[in-house]
């Protein structure tokens, strides 16, 4: 009997539900589709898709309102203002005509909600909506793909090619901006999604953003000389050599990244060159007559100072066990060495080169360092403890960089003639790519 009554109730709650509290099991018999919910403003268009689970009699009319962060008229326009079913059919298709224009933009969203129908049948509620995000092509157009900084004779230029190879693109800064990155185009440094572009000779960093390369701001007070940029959190660093005749006026810019300014300086010996962060602090190397190097602690900007047993300090690199390699360059007096140097206890390990070899160019990836000496680039693991005999590329070279089996190798052959970047496979170091550059192509990035 009890067992009875508990089943009665049990029908009549979900009777009363249905009917009384506007709870409605039946499945949704209608709903929107897209072949691809984000797209890029260069595609042309996108297609929505209203779709009925059946076919009725009379056309079916459907009635819906457009939202989002995406303007009408300026980054889409609409086929129909309308959509129609028509008797006998299950879908019909609005298609969104996409504007391809030359403003870079976030990416933005266009909402269609539908409202309701002329058929009382259909169940419409919150879950009859899409989204389209639309990618502003010009916002990343210098993603994935390689940057070379071109020093220029006197105005710096950026060549990008894609990884591809498909795509090559000369002094894409004056393009974006209509305007020149400045004199001496020192190098490039990278945060977050941001670029900064030093150039020497105007004491100036402009900061761009890395995947559209439209400019934000100038940098133009607190630089004398810049050279070298990294960060260590929200803090960046920069080498400033001073006067190059001078060797008492060289410092470390610190940089307030949320606000683009310099705001303090820090005293270092003389002609900081590059400079790496690693796991909160800074290592800088040195290319004048005393080859130090330099260690900051960002989180007090204290300075520690190594003397290390080289000369011209050229380049550095971390290996994958964080131990920090040093190249020594040498000059007519003195052999470049390739130093090993311990962050923990500061103890090095010395690989001579002998007299008159004068190496360049530190590179590391996956295990093995790379540089170049007399026109030839060589490699050795990191847990080598010889140099090399024997090169594994010749080609002349004034700038190389490995990354992802592959070498990238600039050449300057004047200093006035725009340059050229060669790209090696390294599982056979045969030539994949020879490509065009501006002028004295002094650095490659990867972005």
């Amino acid at each position: 009997m009890n067992n009875l009554l508990y089943t009665f109730l049990l029908v009549f709650v979900i009777t009363s539900c249905t009917k009384d509290e506007g709870v409605n099991f039946q499945p949704d018999t209608f709903y929107l589709h897209t072949a691809n919910s984000v797209v890029n403003e260069i595609d042309g268009n996108v297609d929505i898709t209203f779709n009925t689970s059946k076919t009725y009699n009379s056309d079916l009319n459907i009635n819906f309102t457009i939202t989002g962060t995406a303007d009408e008229t300026i980054d889409y326009t609409l086929s129909s203002t309308s959509a129609t079913i028509l008797a006998g059919e299950s879908e019909t298709t609005l298609t969104i005509n996409l504007i391809d224009d030359n403003i870079i933009e976030e990416q933005e969203d266009i909402i269609i909600t539908v409202t309701d129908t002329s058929n009382s049948e259909l169940y419409i509620n919150d879950s009859d909506l899409i989204t389209i995000t639309i990618i502003d092509d010009e916002s990343i157009a210098y993603q994935n793909g390689i940057l070379i900084s071109n020093q220029g004779n006197p105005t710096g230029t950026i060549t990008y090619f894609s990884y591809d190879f498909n795509t090559i693109e000369q002094q894409i800064y004056n393009t974006v901006n209509s305007e020149n990155i400045g004199d001496d185009l020192q190098s490039i440094g990278f945060y977050t999604n941001k670029a900064y572009l030093i150039a020497s000779a105007d004491d100036k960093i402009t900061v761009v953003n890395r995947n559209s390369f439209f400019k934000e701001i100038e940098i133009t007070t607190g630089l004398d000389n810049p050279q070298y940029f990294a960060a260590s959190g929200s803090t960046g660093y920069v080498t400033n050599w001073g006067d190059p005749m001078i060797t008492t006026d060289d410092f470390i810019a610190v940089i307030d990244l949320d606000t683009n300014t310099v705001t303090s300086s820090i005293s270092v010996d003389e002609k900081p060159e590059k400079i790496i962060s690693k796991n909160g602090k800074l290592y800088i190397i040195h290319s004048g007559s005393i080859p130090n190097l330099t260690i900051i602690d960002a989180s007090d900007n204290s300075v520690n100072t190594t003397s290390l047993n080289g000369f011209l300090l050229n380049d550095l690199a971390f290996d994958s066990t964080n131990t920090l390699w040093i190249l020594s360059k040498g000059d007519a007096a003195t052999n470049g060495k390739l130093i090993k140097f311990n962050i923990s206890d500061e103890s090095t390990v010395e690989l001579d080169f002998t007299t008159g070899e004068h190496p360049k160019n530190l590179s590391y990836n996956d295990g093995s360092l790379y540089y170049a000496l007399n026109g030839s680039i060589y490699t050795l693991l990191q847990t080598d403890t010889a140099l090399p005999t024997t090169s594994i590329i010749t080609t002349p070279i004034y700038k190389l960089a490995v990354n992802d089996g592959k070498v990238y190798v600039t050449n300057d052959p004047d200093s006035v003639s725009n340059g050229t970047l060669k790209i090696f496979d390294l599982t056979d170091n045969s030539e994949l790519q020879s490509i065009p550059t501006g002028i004295i192509p002094g650095g490659i990035y990867f972005n």
